[in-house]
């Protein structure tokens, strides 16, 4: 049995997109579930509120532990890509790459993705990241766009594309539609309101429709939450904002929702269209990498044709059993079978 230490830098909420998947891999180790392997230590800390503390910590003390740790492991797993710096110099090593956004700003569709104007600290962490990525052993890419640009940019480092999974069955539970389900159509919104998320379009959308939107999702802040709220009073948009929920709640407002709009336009995987899916419920998704990987074809629309995206939802129906078959090439169990080949690859 080999033996996986897992490594990230401050610990992150696992109701984040980077920690849940770091957790949910932590998890999957310590059950067996990934064949031939077994989970041997997870590096990662307390984050301070000391910035000298907190870059002496990225820089220095972290990849020190992180090298000696690699002595006695096998593999030296980093979770984020943001975490490359850890990569020691030697041994094999892996990094799951989400997305470079940071890595590579640009512009989509008039929204900012990624940092445009880093500061000093940052180009010099954006570096060491930059290192750490053409050092390492194999770079797992959680979508075939993000596998795309590393072969690009890191020529000559291996890549693998192992997508998100999810456990189907904990979408198929028996649940009671929400109380807070409107009469007639009801449909989702899920995630900040980050720019590139496009919450406001989604917004634009239900205009004037005989819809109800449902965001979902902790605000950013008081302010964009307030905004947003103005904005959808302002154009006729029945908007309820309903913020976080339990991973049961959500199960039961996917599968109860008449569909989930996702117009983001820069995604490193985007879950909840696949959450969709596995609910049983229709996702429309923007035309935008890396979620449009995801949806039937026809399910993808173009990110600002918002008669398209009307359409899409006047002639909405039942498609239950196609998006859970699509869903199933994202199990668990195919997700592990990935990770196994991935990590025999280094050996």
């Amino acid at each position: 049995m080999r033996k996986v230490t897992l490594a990230r830098g401050g610990a992150l909420s696992p109701y984040s997109g980077l920690g849940s998947t770091h957790a949910a891999l932590t998890k999957r180790l310590k059950s067996g579930l990934i064949e031939g392997y077994e989970l041997d230590e997870v590096h990662e800390y307390q984050i301070k509120k000391n910035p000298f503390a907190r870059i002496w910590r990225r820089w220095f003390s972290g990849p020190s532990k992180v090298a000696k740790l690699s002595k006695k492991s096998d593999v030296i797993h980093i979770t984020d890509q943001e975490q490359s710096g850890l990569v020691p110099k030697t041994g094999k090593s892996i990094v799951t790459v989400h997305d470079l956004f940071h890595l590579n700003p640009s512009e989509r569709n008039g929204v900012e993705v990624g940092e445009q104007n880093p500061s000093f600290i940052r180009k010099k962490d954006l570096k060491k990241i930059k290192q750490g990525l053409a050092r390492a052993s194999l770079l797992i890419c959680v979508s075939k766009f993000t596998q795309q640009e590393c072969e690009m940019r890191f020529p000559g480092t291996p890549t693998a594309w192992i997508p998100h999974a999810i456990k189907l069955q904990e979408y198929e539970i028996e649940t009671d539609r929400p109380s807070w389900f409107s009469e007639g159509v009801n449909l989702l919104v899920i995630g900040s309101e980050e720019p590139r998320k496009r919450v406001d379009f989604a917004v634009k959308v239900c205009a004037g429709m005989d819809v109800t939107l449902h965001k979902i999702g902790a605000e950013s802040s008081t302010e964009s939450k307030r905004d947003l709220c103005s904005y959808a009073e302002k154009i006729n948009c029945n908007l309820n904002w309903v913020g976080r929920l339990e991973q049961e709640e959500m199960v039961a407002a996917l599968q109860h929702a008449d569909a989930l709009l996702f117009p983001s336009v820069a995604e490193g995987f985007g879950l909840p269209p696949l959450e969709a899916y596995a609910a049983g419920t229709t996702a429309l998704v923007a035309d935008a990498p890396a979620h449009n990987e995801i949806p039937l074809e026809h399910h993808i629309l173009p990110p600002e044709d918002i008669e398209a995206w009307r359409t899409a939802i006047s002639e909405l129906k039942d498609e239950s059993s196609a998006v859970k078959e699509r869903a199933a090439v994202f199990s668990v169990e195919n997700w592990a079978k990935r990770h196994q080949n991935a990590y025999d690859s280094l050996f």
